[in-house]
């Protein structure tokens, strides 16, 4: 009898551990995401809007004259779907094309391959600003407030659910 109820156990381990990859698997990590600029950046908070219209190309330059530019991770990582749809009202293939024609007449947007080379790229680039995982975050940056909100405040466009 004993093994019985072991052999049952144990199958509805096995049954719980395979639906628990299968979530895993079709929900992806939803990270709370930040705007950062260089540590020695004026910027410190940048209205939703005005962030919409630079990513769009409408605006170019930031108030002081320096260009705008976005830097990001790969517009597929699942972590930048919902950045892309906020920032380029669009989804990952479509803001790639979008952000493709921006790039035609000046590079406005730069993709990395990491958060160190995100944070590396802001840093070094007057004007840019970037999106991060706020766990990357380090002193070679600043995070920016957005419509005055920090990423673990309430109401912040960035924030992972």
């Amino acid at each position: 009898m004993q093994a019985g109820f072991s052999l049952k156990m144990l199958r509805a381990l096995a049954v719980l551990c395979c639906a628990a990859l299968f979530v895993a698997d079709a929900f992806p990590a939803i990270k709370n995401m930040a705007i950062v600029a260089s540590a020695g950046s004026k910027l410190s908070d940048v209205p939703m809007t005005d962030l919409v219209k630079y990513c769009k190309g409408t605006s170019k330059a930031w108030p002081d004259g320096k260009n705008f530019t976005i830097v990001l991770k790969n517009p597929d990582a699942p972590e930048m779907h919902g950045v892309l749809q906020k920032l380029f009202g669009a989804t990952p293939a479509e803001a790639k094309a979008a952000i493709a024609k921006l790039n035609e007449s000046r590079p406005m947007v730069k993709f990395v391959d990491s958060d160190e080379e995100l944070l590396r790229t802001v840093e070094a680039t007057p004007g840019a600003i970037g999106v991060v995982d706020v766990y990357s975050i380090n002193s070679s940056v600043k995070v920016l407030r957005v419509d005055g909100k920090l990423p673990f405040d309430v109401g912040y466009p960035l924030k992972g659910n």
